[in-house]
């Protein structure tokens, strides 16, 4: 999950498509590449509040019996609904590893930022984060 930019996000927030393929590419280049790629994600996105997002995650979240964290990892263990969560918030992107497509995490952080952008490059789905709360 990425926090994409305005001036990338009013340019490209119709054609998703455009914003996973530039990340895609960066993701996908190779280690010589490194700091052409560290210029070009930083270009794209914002920086994340790391820390502050941690902390208020915790906070608001510890109180959910299935949710835990172990140093930087948030987890979610929900037996009844299936659902095996874990997420880790870096500076510039937010990992999160889920047995489900709508995850746990999903809605908490729609909340620091619905123009997040989600995608997983392993399946090439993407989205806006703002697009899906929108059904929930």
């Amino acid at each position: 999950m990425f926090d994409i930019n305005d001036s990338y996000y009013s340019l490209y927030k119709d054609y998703p498509y455009s914003i996973y393929n530039l990340l895609s590419q960066i993701y996908r280049l190779k280690d010589n590449n490194l700091m052409f790629a560290k210029n070009l994600l930083i270009q794209l996105v914002n920086k994340i509040d790391k820390e502050n997002i941690d902390k208020d995650l915790f906070l608001k979240l510890h109180k959910d019996l299935p949710y835990s964290k172990r140093g930087e990892k948030h987890l979610f263990n929900n037996f009844y609904y299936g659902e095996i969560t874990s997420m880790v918030v870096h500076n510039y992107h937010i990992k999160i590893k889920s047995s489900k497509d709508e995850s746990y995490f999903l809605k908490s952080l729609s909340y620091y930022n619905k123009h997040f952008f989600v995608c997983d490059f392993e399946s090439g789905d993407y989205f806006f984060l703002e697009n899906i709360m929108v059904n929930v």
